[in-house]
């Protein structure tokens, strides 16, 4: 029986200033691109069934496009006869039980499994003359009530195959927290449990757990961290006591997290050409790359010419420079140089206002600008 295995598309997601020429988030756009390419891999390989292990969207309600591209798509692998299981991850599940879920507009679609009413539920497949049982959890309200929602599962041996999808971090492991909002936690007794395979979601790198336990990460980078990581999904041939797995990368657009320049040494016209060396060789067309000076004076970092960078980065789709600052105290501050800009604009902009409360919305506009710094720090 052969399974694809997907997650954390985050339709939806937008990000940058950048836009195409038919007016759409750049980064939004690609992100759509990239799932078509996972589909189109899918009605290729023709498996028996898709499994998407969460956050299909990237919130509660994402806009006309999101939805829109989800189900132009997804109604491929209908039209193929492709059977596709889903469950809603923390991103697109809503905090009250009022509020619909956008899972509903997938409920009359032939083929579509959609799991998103808190609570464990199976389905049966009879593929090939092979019966497998899908034991699916999606997003909980609470972590009591997904853990509840496990002690509700049995394993049923009298199928050839038991599959088990979750997502959330696997307790004990720092490395897969998101830090996200309600982030369900899985104890990792669960995992050792005699499931043929455990298809978990929510972690956006692809990593092997063991053998029969897999995140398959993003299919799309959403941060700088993720730079490094390949993207793409996970190819399950199951035979009865064996499985064999394999990743399949999709090509995204290329996203760089440089090097840091260490500045503490260097002279401004030093630090100048290290940036221009940077960008000039790893060909800024088209690429998202963040630029890292660490230990920079704050008397060069003043100095430094952003206008000459803007200019040698105007054919990239997005550039950053993180600068960590030392003052003269010694004091360390990190600082973003968009986020200065946007200080020194703001600044700008207010005073040159004429209101009475001048001062009181500066400083609360700093305060928001400073908590978005802080905010984007570990990005």
């Amino acid at each position: 029986m052969k399974i694809l295995h997907i997650s954390d598309t985050h339709l939806g997601y937008s990000a940058y200033r950048k836009i195409t020429d038919d007016n759409i988030n750049q980064r939004e756009k690609d992100n759509y691109n990239s799932f078509q390419k996972v589909i189109d891999n899918a009605i290729k390989l023709k498996p028996d069934i898709v499994l998407h292990s969460g956050d299909l969207f990237d919130s509660v309600r994402p806009n006309n496009r999101a939805i829109t591209v989800s189900i132009k798509q997804i109604l491929r692998l209908s039209k193929n006869k492709i059977p596709f299981l889903i469950i809603s991850g923390n991103h697109e599940q809503p905090k009250l039980k009022e509020t619909g879920h956008i899972f509903n507009i997938f409920e009359h679609i032939e083929n579509v499994y959609p799991v998103y009413n808190l609570k464990y539920e199976k389905y049966d497949f009879n593929i090939k003359n092979e019966s497998i049982t899908i034991h699916a959890i999606p997003q909980t309200l609470s972590k009591e009530d997904f853990i509840n929602n496990l002690n509700k599962i049995n394993i049923d041996k009298s199928k050839d195959f038991n599959i088990l999808i979750l997502h959330g971090s696997v307790k004990g492991i720092k490395e897969f927290k998101m830090n996200e909002f309600n982030e369900l936690i899985i104890p990792d007794d669960y995992l050792k449990k005699k499931f043929d395979y455990i298809a978990l979601g929510h972690y956006h790198k692809y990593t092997k757990i063991s053998s029969n336990c897999q995140y398959a990460g993003s299919t799309e980078h959403f941060s700088f961290s993720e730079s490094k990581n390949e993207k793409g999904f996970i190819e399950l041939h199951l035979e009865k006591n064996n499985i064999n797995s394999k990743f399949i990368k999709i090509e995204n657009r290329v996203i760089l997290d440089l090097e840091p320049i260490i500045c503490s040494n260097l002279n401004l016209d030093q630090i100048m050409k290290s940036i221009e060396l940077q960008i000039r060789e790893i060909d800024p067309k088209n690429k998202i790359f963040r630029i890292k000076l660490e230990k920079i004076p704050t008397t060069i970092y003043r100095g430094i010419d952003f206008e000459k960078i803007k200019n040698l980065c105007k054919d990239a789709t997005h550039y950053e420079i993180k600068a960590n600052i030392e003052s003269k105290n010694d004091e360390k501050i990190i600082k973003n140089s968009k986020i200065d800009a946007l200080a020194k604009e703001y600044t700008y902009f207010m005073n040159n206002q004429n209101l009475k409360e001048k001062q009181l919305l500066l400083e609360l506009g700093m305060k928001y600008i400073e908590r978005i710094e802080s905010k984007n720090e570990d990005k």
